[in-house]
This record gives C-alpha cells, sequence and structure tokens, in this order.
C-alpha cells in the first residue's frame, strides 16, 4: 500500500507560497545574466561561467545551487553545472526560448510595479504609473530598448499558445484579417498559412511597425502603423489578441466601436485572452488579472462580460473556444 504523504502544516503552506517571490527572483536573475546561454551545450565550472557574465563566483554558486534545488540547472558530481530541461528554455537560442519573457515579466517595470500593488488596491492607480509617472505604453515607446524586450516576451510566450489556438480553432471565412495590436505578425502570418487566398493587415504603433516592417519576409501581409482609438483598417476579420485585458471595459468598447465602424457587412471579431471562470475556482487568470491591474489599469473578463461589451458596440457573441493553452477565444459577429 501507498504511504499517503501527511497534510501540510499551514503556517509551512503560507510560507511556501511566499517564498515563490524568492524562487521568481533566481529565476530572474539567471535570464538577465545569460546563464543558461553560457553553459551551453556541456556542463561547465561555475567559475567559467563567473567569468564569462562577470560575476564572484562564490556568489553565483549560491544562485545556481538554488535553482539545482527547484530543477533549474543540473549539478553533477565534480561540481559542474549544465542544462536541465527547464534550464535549455532560458538560452536564447531555443527555438522556444523563454529568456525574453522571464526577463521582462518577472523583472525590471513589473517588478518595481508589483511592488506598489498596495496602492493599485487601495486607490485603483496603477502601480506602474505610480512608480514611473507615466502610463506604460507611453513607457515603453519612449524607452525603445525596454519596449522591444517586452515585445520580444509576448511574442516568445505565445508562440507556442499560437499554434495550438490555430490548431484547435478555425476562424470564419475572411479575405481580409487585421491583426489588431499584433506586435511581430506570428499570429495572422500563422493563420494565412491555412488561407492562401487571404490577405493579412498587421495594425500596431507606428514606432512598432517601423520596426518590425523590414523582418515580416510575407508579401500577403501589410505593415500599417495607427492608434486603434482612433480607427482601424477596414476587413471582414480582426483579431485581437492579449490586447482588450490591457484596458478599462470603456477603453475596450472604444476599441471595439472603431473596429464596427470599419468592419465589413457580416464581419467577424475574434478575441483571444485568458477567460475567468463564471465563479472563482483555481484559474491562473486571477494572477493575470493581478498583473494587468498593477501594470495597465486593465483586466481579466469573464465570457459573460465580453459578451456585455461586444453587445454595447453592435456585435454579437457567437461561441467561446477553449482551447488546451491558457487561452480561449471569444467569436463574435457584427449585428
Amino acid at each position: 500500500m501507498a504511504d499517503i504523504a501527511p497534510p501540510e502544516n499551514p503556517i509551512e503552506a503560507l510560507l511556501r507560497i511566499g517564498a515563490g517571490l524568492w524562487q521568481s527572483r533566481a529565476l530572474w536573475a539567471a535570464a538577465r545574466l545569460r546563464i543558461a546561454d553560457v553553459i551551453g551545450d556541456a556542463p561547465r565550472p561555475v567559475a567559467e561561467i563567473a567569468a564569462e557574465i562577470g560575476a564572484r563566483p562564490d556568489m553565483l554558486e549560491r544562485l545556481l545551487n538554488a535553482l539545482v534545488a527547484i530543477g533549474i540547472f543540473v549539478r553533477a558530481g565534480d561540481g559542474s553545472y549544465g542544462h536541465s530541461e527547464l534550464s535549455r528554455f532560458l538560452a536564447a537560442g531555443h527555438p522556444m526560448s523563454q529568456r525574453s519573457f522571464v526577463e521582462s515579466v518577472f523583472g525590471g517595470e513589473h517588478y518595481e510595479s508589483w511592488g506598489e500593488i498596495e496602492a493599485s488596491v487601495r486607490t485603483g492607480e496603477t502601480g506602474f504609473s505610480r512608480h514611473y509617472g507615466t502610463d506604460v505604453f507611453a513607457y515603453f515607446t519612449a524607452n525603445p530598448e525596454i519596449g522591444q524586450l517586452f515585445s520580444e516576451a509576448m511574442t516568445a510566450t505565445t508562440r507556442l499558445m499560437e499554434a495550438v489556438l490555430l490548431a484547435t480553432y478555425s476562424p470564419p471565412d475572411f479575405t481580409l484579417a487585421v491583426d489588431v495590436g499584433g506586435s511581430q505578425g506570428t499570429l495572422i502570418a500563422g493563420l494565412l498559412g491555412s488561407r492562401p487566398e487571404a490577405r493579412g493587415i498587421l495594425f500596431d504603433l507606428p514606432d512598432l511597425i517601423e520596426r518590425v516592417r523590414p523582418n515580416l519576409g510575407n508579401d500577403r501581409i501589410q505593415a500599417v502603423g495607427g492608434d486603434f482609438f482612433k480607427s482601424v483598417p477596414e476587413a471582414d476579420l480582426y483579431l485581437l489578441k492579449l490586447i482588450l485585458h490591457d484596458w478599462t471595459d470603456e477603453q475596450s468598447a472604444a476599441i471595439l466601436a472603431n473596429i464596427r465602424k470599419a468592419i465589413r457587412p457580416g464581419g467577424h471579431v475574434v478575441i483571444i485572452e485568458s477567460i475567468l471562470p463564471e465563479t472563482v475556482q483555481p484559474h491562473p487568470g486571477y494572477f493575470m488579472d493581478l498583473n494587468m491591474m498593477v501594470m495597465t489599469g486593465g483586466r481579466e473578463r469573464k465570457a459573460s462580460e465580453y459578451g456585455t461589451i461586444l453587445e454595447r458596440t453592435g456585435f454579437r457573441l457567437e461561441r467561446v473556444v477553449p482551447t488546451p493553452t491558457l487561452l480561449s477565444v471569444v467569436e463574435a459577429v457584427a449585428a
């Protein structure tokens, strides 16, 4: 008969959850220091790794030991350090690398903004604006290197989700689709891969479009800069992946209203977000919701809440399609 583990002491459970901050910061340090890239294909002594990243060997060894203890990197019998299954995803050269996501979202501006979560809860002000004196998107525009890292982070973490999503969900027929706020254009490129007669528009802020345009490599995708609070290009399908959760209900309604003005008769809007359950239950979306609270002032929503906003702006919710990823698809048609 298998041994039954004793229940966890409540105090130990609280401390274990709280210590997630320490694990997150250790993981961020590994990404920031590029440790996975320096280790390469074979285990290396800590002194060699430290010399390449500009660190003290004794301090780096303490960091690496902590990461080994939670399954990130492995320590060999001779004291050298190599890759675990997890640490390989911290290497920039890995095809599914998450290094930029870890560096951007678990450190820097996100970390400082989460430090202001008490003020966000008390006042409704974002932690980001409280700390930096401006909103997150204006800050990224004024600091293009940081904005580029965040853009790479979003592309990296959603690349696998997009592949699964496109294999799970088939949108309505279309001839021209607009990827609204589409960043690097990976979603629209993947969508057009199965629609050889269709065309696409990558629509995002002008400065981002200027950086992305030379690397699109797809003559069926037109890169257009603009502001979705003012207008969007005409089309018969609009994709909004992880866009509306950045904004309040009123701001989200304004974006959808501009799409409604531009959409062709019978056209569809496809909202791709982490959809919260209708009743509170374990779900990772609640912590994404907190991230929106401290970073952008937006929020995650239930399907019924999206239905209300869509109805207000001239759309009719047709279906909600769960996927094997964190994301679900909310599909609506112009009413």
